[in-house]
């Protein structure tokens, strides 16, 4: 009976073992700027094939590189601590084909890490599969 119940016991731990890839990551207001910094950090060896949620405020943006002068990408973000408190940014650049909504709206969003290589520099992006208005907004500037 105790054989019975390790190997069931080792085929549970070999089920969900095997489950880590397609996960997802639900980014919450605690570890928020620990955790997109890990994402940027290991997204090929640990993140790749995950699914990533998370709220923040949505603002466009340009890129400092010629190639995309003029160019507009959306950014969910929050506010992370700095010499001033509130004076880094944690997020993501968006690729949605649907609608944008405006500037300064909190969303959520969800779907896939990916990285964008420009000018020597790489800016990660997330291949939204959804982007949801949030009813009101959360916790913009978080500390860790």
């Amino acid at each position: 009976m105790l054989f019975k119940k390790l190997l069931f016991s080792l085929f549970i731990i070999m089920l969900t073992s095997s489950c880590c890839f397609g996960r997802e990551i639900v980014i919450k207001d605690k570890l928020f700027i620990t955790t997109m910094n890990d994402i940027y950090t290991n997204l090929e060896e640990v993140y790749k094939d995950d699914i990533i949620t998370f709220e923040g405020n949505l603002q466009r943006g340009e890129f400092d590189d010629p190639e995309f002068e003029g160019k507009e990408f959306p950014f969910v973000y929050r506010l992370g601590p700095g010499c001033c408190y509130n004076d880094s940014y944690a997020g993501m650049y968006i690729d949605y084909d649907g609608e944008i909504p405006p500037d300064n709206t909190w969303v959520r969003v969800s779907g896939h890490a990916v990285y964008f290589e420009h000018n020597g520099f790489t800016d990660l992006f997330l291949k939204a599969d959804s982007i949801k208005v949030m009813d009101k907004p959360g916790m913009l500037t978080v500390k860790d």
